[in-house]
């Protein structure tokens, strides 16, 4: 079936369940709030005040929600974490990033980028796949200048690059926390961790200096803070120990965070709120 009242179109099949409300179906109260929530909900609503959603709450096919009132289309690539107001159905859509507490935002989960699938969790871990200074190259010079794998990296044959784990402690959570970084190392120690790959006896080295590769979002400027790469296991990556400064990423690897700044590198990193 298709509409032809828009040239947008929903990514979302037409089967797919979103919440309304009676007054919309059976009453045919024109739609003025349309939200697209973080874990990919629709919600399609009246200009009804609303004391208890679960006496009115209605759930039908997106396809019947067009069917209704076709002028939806115009918003139909509303991003998640968005909402699209108007007073009537005559008036223009607005736009707007939905102001979300910190405790709706630990209900929403995420769609994971490795496996696709949709999580209903807060992630604990982020990571980059590729240090900074690689991001700086040129895509025609790429394939010239640098080779990358998932742990490795090396460009222009100057510039030596391990990807580490930087685990911070959580309040009341089982779980640490992760920021899985790249770091520069020397040639020298580039090589000698190359040799050791596969050597059980690699847990023996002493701590490796390093330098930070990667941007983090959440705090001031990362790039070439000082660390220690400490190499773990075969198999398991090596950490990342931050050397002591002022830095918040210092002070939160040493002292710990709670879930609610978990949360917020949710909203910077995951959702852009």
């Amino acid at each position: 079936m298709q509409f032809l009242f828009s040239s947008k179109k929903f990514n979302d099949s037409l089967d797919k369940a979103v919440f309304t409300t009676i007054h919309v179906v059976k009453e045919r109260s024109p739609i003025v709030w349309i939200s697209h929530e973080l874990d990919g909900d629709w919600q399609f609503m009246g200009n009804e005040p609303i004391d208890d959603f679960t006496k009115v709450a209605m759930v039908v096919g997106l396809g019947e929600i067009i069917k209704l009132d076709k002028s939806v289309l115009k918003v139909a690539d509303l991003p998640m974490g968005y909402c699209a107001i108007r007073k009537s159905k005559s008036d223009k859509w607005n736009v707007n990033k939905i102001d979300y507490s910190e405790e709706e935002m630990k209900a929403f989960g995420f769609y994971c980028s490795k496996c696709g699938l949709y999580h209903k969790e807060i992630p604990m871990a982020y990571g980059a796949d590729a240090p900074y200074q690689y991001s700086l190259i040129p895509e025609s010079e790429i394939s010239k200048r640098a080779t990358l794998t998932p742990d490795q990296c090396i460009i222009d044959n100057t510039l030596y690059y391990l990807r580490g784990q930087i685990e911070i402690r959580v309040e009341d959570n089982p779980d640490k926390f992760c920021w899985n970084v790249w770091v520069e190392v020397s040639e020298i120690d580039y090589e000698r961790m190359s040799d050791l790959w596969k050597d059980e006896n690699r847990i023996l080295e002493k701590p490796y200096p390093a330098k930070i590769a990667t941007s983090l979002k959440p705090y001031p400027e990362t790039l070439d803070l000082s660390v220690n790469v400490i190499t773990q296991k075969v198999g398991f990556i090596p950490k990342i120990e931050l050397n002591e400064s002022s830095h918040p990423l210092f002070l939160e690897q040493e002292n710990g965070i709670t879930m609610d700044r978990v949360t917020s590198f949710a909203k910077t990193i995951l959702y852009q709120h």
